[in-house]
């Protein structure tokens, strides 16, 4: 997917994306954009897979999935209300996740029978998928899916979304958000070890099902076991002061331009196998990581859209995201967009083309991430 594009309905501008390899070997990222036939439904979406092949494996098949989902069910998703979008979205990152645990099977098959092992105890009672030493198959991917409605009932967007590929929602006018002063508006949740509610949901899990559970802890240099690093909260849930008052003078490191501090989510002290690193709380796949809390369910939201208004809907894996300050990005998609305003495919690969130029200078030409971004134009309603 190296350079891959698409536009869909061309001459009216409603969506396009484009992707961009990083300096791995594969493209872990995929996108999916779907537009339905009246345009009363736009499907942009990230799934941004890690873990190598098994990365590529996973987001590719969430991104079939995904767009074969809302081919079939579009007439009838444009009159859900918010109650049956939750559960809609809900079944369908279920959908999305067993179907990845299908794949990473096939793959383990594959592979046993070319080499004579046993095929009966691929997946184990927890549901992890096992390569015949008995390690667990690792991989996966984050998920983020913003749908634009835009009929004469309703006007919004929908936003489901695992992992840490966000999604902004940008005004193409000053007067779009009148009671928000930033130039964007976060539609996804962020799923890291830096948020305090995924720290409490996991530490609210049953201990009698979860009896070893994940712990979240900011990357530091010279600390050999990553359960060893400072943990990023307290017992009670807020941050512990120490490190959020001078987090370079305790030799924690920057992971984004944003001079966030890297944290993890790691397996706790006294585990010898599934041991787990892993920089967010949700995804789709990681099965070997669900046993310590890790889950595949999304957060889901709705939002209402002015009708006078024009919007931007910006969804990006992180190889976009580390690169800029949201304000920053706002700023420059918007003024990207205006300057091909009949060509939203320019404008979406010219934001993720000088990107990649920033994440080359900023991360080295060796190491940069993956990136790749949907763009979805919503114009002020024709109705009146």
């Amino acid at each position: 997917m190296d350079g891959e594009d698409v536009q869909i309905n061309p001459s009216q501008g409603v969506a396009s994306a484009y992707a961009e390899k990083g300096a791995k070997q594969h493209q872990e990222d995929a996108w999916c954009l779907f537009c339905s036939p009246n345009r009363e439904l736009v499907l942009s979406a990230i799934f941004d897979g890690h873990g190598g092949l098994n990365g590529r494996v996973a987001s590719m098949k969430c991104r079939k999935l995904s767009w074969e989902f809302f081919n079939e069910k579009w007439k009838e998703a444009i009159t859900w209300s918010e109650e049956q979008w939750k559960t809609e979205m809900t079944n369908l990152f279920d959908h999305l996740h067993t179907n990845i645990r299908k794949c990473f099977v096939e793959l383990e098959r594959a592979a046993r029978e070319k080499s004579s092992h046993r095929t009966d105890n691929i997946v184990d009672d927890k549901g992890v998928v096992r390569k015949s030493t008995g390690y667990p198959m690792h991989g996966g991917t984050t998920a983020t899916i913003a749908i634009l409605i835009d009929t004469p009932e309703r006007r919004q967007v929908v936003c489901a979304n695992v992992g840490d590929s966000d999604a902004l929602i940008l005004p193409l006018d000053q007067k779009s958000f009148p009671s928000v002063k930033k130039n964007y508006i976060h539609l996804s949740i962020d799923h890291g070890p830096d948020s305090a509610d995924e720290f409490l949901r996991i530490k609210s899990l049953p201990e009698k099902d979860y009896p070893n559970k994940l712990i979240f802890v900011y990357d530091k240099s010279n600390v050999y076991r990553k359960y060893e690093c400072p943990r990023v909260f307290l017992t009670s849930g807020s941050k512990d002061p120490e490190y959020v008052k001078n987090p370079w003078g305790n030799d924690l490191r920057p992971t984004n331009v944003r001079y966030d501090p890297a944290v993890y989510a790691v397996s706790p002290p006294g585990i010898r196998e599934d041991v787990t690193c892993i920089a967010m709380t949700r995804s789709l796949g990681d099965f070997y990581a669900h046993q310590f809390g890790l889950t595949w369910r999304p957060d889901v939201s709705v939002r209402k859209l002015d009708p006078d208004h024009e919007y931007l809907i910006c969804v990006g894996s992180d190889g976009i995201w580390d690169c800029w300050k949201f304000e920053d990005f706002s700023d420059f998609a918007t003024s990207a967009f205006n300057t091909y305003p009949k060509d939203i495919f320019k404008a979406c690969k010219h934001v993720v083309n000088s990107t990649v130029e920033r994440a080359k200078a900023l991360f080295g030409a060796r190491s940069f991430d993956d990136a790749s971004a949907c763009f979805a134009f919503l114009a002020k309603s024709k109705k009146g």
